[in-house]
């Protein structure tokens, strides 16, 4: 036990922070010179330390200062208020349309039943509990040491973060499968939908905090509202280039070291980008490290006959969509709104469609079993080859916002039809909504739309890429 509290002691990522040059700027000793972001009193107000002040001076200062300090005191009482009176507005309102959400005696309705109740709200809905956040931007202003490789170390560590991000696996996915191998990428898509899901899962059970903000310097707020263990970024960051490079040895002939040196880099540096940006503890990063460990172990020898089974069976498409759903409503619910179960709704989506995307090229015969067994010799590109390849990568990105734009507004305005439900109230958080209706409309548009992006990037950009003749040559032959 007392190895768990150390670990989870956040002054140990504080001070893996403070070595590498992050240093807090709004620290309370220095609360008398900075207020509000602005140097109090400007340059009247800056006196010598050996000098005395004149008495004049010292009570115009304590007038000001005593001044600030009830108008400070006044807009934090008011925060409180507004944010006790908002919570309170939201449950009255949660019961008050119970009936209309066909609840029973016991309170509890179908929609909750089968999704939870999700205290917090939905997309867009931080307002609801955003106590903490308000004083974030006082308790995370901090600065960067002068030193070349302090700044080195900032741009590389956010850049390391961003390998956990959807930017990265949108573009990340779509290269891959346009330009690489279709095979390796439906495999890693599989480990990466479950690695995420029982992550994002997980983190929501067992309801443990990030690291608390003082001591640690939140540089990266954009995950703060969700629970920290275990850590997701440290999951994704070991799956993803690990069974990238045990599933492309099993393909091609290649020397395993390269490869066995940059998937350890690319570990690395995910999993440490999280402690300097104070997002997670060591044990959060830990415990993601030891469950993706065994995660992989388990799902490694099987991958295969799950990707065989997926591609031929019949029934894979009613499959796949059946148990994709059952994980999106069966997903765990929480005590207050985090984005955790819309962006494992928007994961799961994208390996639903890429999964029926893979059964049509093979039933259409688009995609057909190598004359060949592996390991394949690599052909390493030409300038030609590179060109052809940046073409197929932008003029597939253009067709997956296409898509994006098109699935979002009609599966949007079909699931308000469907819960008469007024856009611009959900839009707007008004019109009475419930919080269950919102988180409806939320995980129903983000699943219809995502699976559609992902059939797209396995099925509809490939079939384009033919028709106008810059197709990967190879993309046809890879089972």
């Amino acid at each position: 036990m007392d190895l768990i509290k150390t670990l989870q002691d956040p002054h140990l990522v504080a001070s893996f922070q403070h070595f590498f040059g992050i240093r807090r700027v709004g620290t309370p000793g220095s609360n008398k010179k900075y207020i509000n972001g602005d140097q109090f009193g400007g340059a009247s107000a800056s006196y010598s330390h050996t000098k005395e002040p004149t008495p004049s001076l010292t009570k115009h200062y304590l007038n000001d200062q005593s001044r600030i300090q009830g108008l400070q005191l006044c807009r934090k009482c008011d925060r409180l208020t507004e944010t006790k009176t908002r919570k309170t507005h939201t449950r009255q309102d949660s019961a008050a349309s119970a009936a209309s959400d066909g609840s029973n005696g016991s309170g509890r309705s179908w929609m909750s039943m089968l999704l939870g109740e999700n205290t917090g709200g939905t997309e867009g809905s931080m307002e609801e509990d955003n106590t903490a956040s308000e004083a974030e931007p006082e308790e995370n202003a901090y600065r960067i040491k002068d030193r070349f490789w302090c700044h080195l170390l900032y741009h590389l560590f956010f850049f390391a973060t961003s390998l956990g991000g959807e930017l990265f696996y949108s573009v990340f996915f779509c290269f891959w499968s346009w330009n690489v191998d279709g095979a390796v990428l439906r495999r890693v898509m599989v480990i990466w939908m479950i690695t995420m899901y029982i992550g994002q899962a997980l983190k929501d059970i067992l309801k443990v905090p990030r690291p608390a903000s003082p001591p640690v310097i939140r540089l990266d707020p954009r995950w703060q509202l969700e629970y920290g263990l275990p850590s997701t970024h440290a999951m994704v960051g070991a799956a993803m280039p690990f069974s990238i490079l045990i599933l492309t040895l099993n393909r091609y002939q290649l020397d395993w070291g390269w490869g066995l040196a940059i998937a350890v880099t690319w570990c690395t540096c995910v999993c440490l980008s999280r402690l300097y940006l104070g997002m997670h503890s060591v044990l959060d990063v830990l415990c993601g490290l030891m469950l993706v460990t065994v995660l992989l172990v388990m799902i490694l020898p099987w991958v295969d006959v799950l990707d065989h089974l997926a591609l031929t069976h019949p029934a894979s498409p009613l499959i796949s969509f059946t148990l994709t759903v059952a994980m999106v409503v069966c997903y765990p619910a929480t005590d207050r709104w985090t984005p955790a179960r819309g962006d494992t709704t928007v994961i799961v989506g994208v390996g639903c469609g890429s999964l029926l995307g893979s059964w049509a090229n093979y039933q259409l015969g688009i995609i057909r079993e190598p004359s060949l067994p592996p390991p394949y010799s690599v052909i390493w590109p030409t300038l030609n080859m590179i060109g052809l390849s940046l073409l197929r990568t932008i003029l597939g990105l253009v067709i997956i916002l296409a898509v994006k734009a098109i699935f979002k507004s009609l599966s949007f305005a079909t699931i308000c039809a469907l819960l008469q439900v007024k856009a611009e109230d959900y839009m707007n958080k008004t019109g009475g909504i419930t919080v269950r209706r919102r988180l409806v409309v939320e995980l129903f548009y983000k699943f219809i739309t995502y699976i559609a992006i992902g059939f797209t990037v396995v099925y509809t950009s490939p079939m384009a890429f033919r028709l106008i003749g810059i197709e990967r040559p190879t993309f046809y032959t890879e089972i």
